[in-house]
């Protein structure tokens, strides 16, 4: 993105340069004259036009190719609409006259500045991945027949896809199989696949083996899904697997792979940014009402003011999460255990600060760090998910975004001991496919200003 917009900029320029100050000046003659002025107060606005219009194209994608035939055509068609989007404002009522021939010299300009600045990128991206190994992609390879010699062929003849072909497991339980097929070495069978993931760094598995079993499947992609590795199929094998899933063609190779979820790319750099510049001015605000509360719950017992947990984040990282301390101090002697409403093992005070969720403040910490955003799933303990993962399909999944302070599920009153882990996962991935700017706007102010539910101790 930073490229084309450093493309559209120059391209802009150099057209203004042609149409004003160039030799071609006197094959177009200059009617009405011009204020340059009037041209550098659009620029901004029209690279902002120009780029928007190529977001619209869906040319921003995670793991897109820099440039094809598709993408060329796409940049086109973003360059016309942005330029329509221009006639239209030129027509405005009360502005200045442009040139039109302006107009049509930088469709052509900056269409091939884009395209040049791409050519140069996947340059320097084919050298960045092959040389330096950047941006790779640690593939492993389920399956020992010709589709899986295919796969590792295609991927080595495409390295700026930045799939690394590093290994093969054999598709069935007690196979034999020789120690290498394609210049691979063969790890083992399908059932070593956690044990391979973690020894050699494992971030993406193809499963390339048609005869695997369908019955199998199921729990295959469930495996994958909890060692936190993303996985691509190759069509054939699991044609009752195509809902919920993008295709990915590799030089006639097609695959089927994780969905993608808005919270990638440019649109996670955006959300660390809000999160960081909001996480931070409220730690500073917040920061005299922290210091009194901590110095009230050193008082009451003296014991520390703050609590730090491990919970688990974003690709299953591990992190220490703060708190105002709210439990007594041996509140987990016989073990770790879900909070309730009304928790004999809070203090007094540390009562109230969970009834208002201000013992949550400290996490703006956690934020600002970048180990957690303001809205995302609630991060949970370790000691818990060992538990959810076999009760819980899909509980992982959850793991592919950074957790929150608060989020869709807490919002509606799913927290605590309210409502079971399954139905707090449909919200957490409902809003991990539905993320926006605006989605997490909305869950702020709900977290801000819904009126409290009152509740009923039990007798």
């Amino acid at each position: 993105m930073a490229n084309d917009v450093m493309a559209i900029a120059l391209g802009l320029l150099f057209a203004y340069w042609l149409r004003f100050y160039s030799p071609l000046t006197t094959l177009i003659h200059i009617r009405n004259g011009f204020d340059p002025q009037h041209y550098l107060n659009i620029f901004p606005f029209a690279c902002l036009i120009w780029l928007v219009a190529l977001r619209m194209e869906n040319l921003y994608r995670r793991r897109a190719r820099v440039l094809d035939k598709m993408i060329l055509r796409r940049i086109v068609s973003g360059s016309c609409l942005a330029v329509l989007v221009m006639i239209a404002i030129n027509y405005g009522p009360d502005r200045p006259l442009y040139s039109r021939w302006l107009l049509v010299i930088m469709l052509g300009v900056v269409i091939a500045a884009l395209v040049l600045g791409r050519l140069i990128l996947d340059r320097i991206f084919r050298w960045m991945i092959i040389h330096r190994g950047i941006g790779q992609s640690r593939t492993l390879i389920i399956g020992t027949g010709p589709m899986a010699e295919h796969i590792c062929r295609t991927l080595r003849r495409h390295p700026e896809r930045g799939m690394l072909p590093i290994g093969i497991l054999c598709g069935r339980p007690g196979e034999s199989h020789p120690s290498e097929i394609a210049g691979l070495p063969v790890f083992g069978t399908i059932d070593d696949l956690a044990a391979v993931v973690q020894s050699e760094r494992v971030d993406e598995v193809i499963i390339a083996q048609p005869l695997i079993d369908r019955e199998r499947m199921p729990a295959l992609l469930i495996q994958c899904e909890r060692l936190l590795v993303d996985f691509s199929i190759v069509p054939e094998a699991t044609e009752i697997l195509l809902s919920g899933m993008t295709a990915e063609t590799i030089d006639g190779l097609a695959m089927l792979g994780t969905r993608e979820t808005p919270l990638q790319g440019w649109n996670a750099a955006l959300k660390r940014l809000i999160d960081f510049v909001l996480a931070l001015a409220g730690l500073i605000a917040a920061a005299p009402v922290i210091g009194l509360l901590a110095w009230l719950i050193k008082r009451q017992d003296g014991g520390p003011a703050f609590f730090t947990q491990e919970r688990m984040g974003i690709d299953g990282r591990l992190f220490r999460m703060i708190k105002l301390r709210t439990m007594k101090l041996d509140a987990e002697k016989t073990g770790p255990s879900f909070a309730s409403d009304f928790d004999p093992r809070a203090t007094r005070l540390g009562a109230v600060l969970r009834r208002l969720h201000v013992d949550e403040l400290p996490q703006l910490l956690n934020v600002v760090r970048g180990e957690m955003s303001l809205v995302g799933p609630r991060p949970e303990r370790p000691y818990f998910i060992d538990k959810f993962l076999d009760t819980v399909p899909g509980y992982m999944a959850r793991h592919k975004v950074k957790s929150g302070i608060t989020g869709w599920a807490q919002v509606n009153g799913l927290c605590g001991l309210h409502g079971s882990i399954d139905e707090r996962l449909k919200y957490d991935m409902y809003y991990i496919q539905n993320w926006s700017v605006w989605f997490d706007v909305k869950i702020i102010f709900m977290t801000l200003f819904k009126k409290p539910v009152t509740l009923t101790k039990p007798q």
